[in-house]
């Protein structure tokens, strides 16, 4: 089960990776309003992924352990 935990925290990292990514792309120039849009969808879906992945982790660890 800690292979599961590793992969997850792998996935949980990445998100928020990419998370920082799109913040960043807030300060530059998105062109128009459209851009900007997806950009803020992108980022509330990496945020909903990493809320998951984090519940994940939580119901994983609380299983009993065999």
């Amino acid at each position: 089960m800690r292979a599961d935990i590793t992969v997850i925290n792998k996935k949980i990292n990445d998100a928020k990776k990419e998370i920082d990514r799109l913040e960043d792309l807030r300060i530059k120039d998105l062109s128009n309003s459209i851009n900007y849009i997806e950009n803020e969808i992108q980022i509330q879906r990496c945020e909903a992924q990493v809320e998951a992945y984090e519940t994940a982790v939580e119901l994983i660890n609380s299983l009993p352990t065999p």
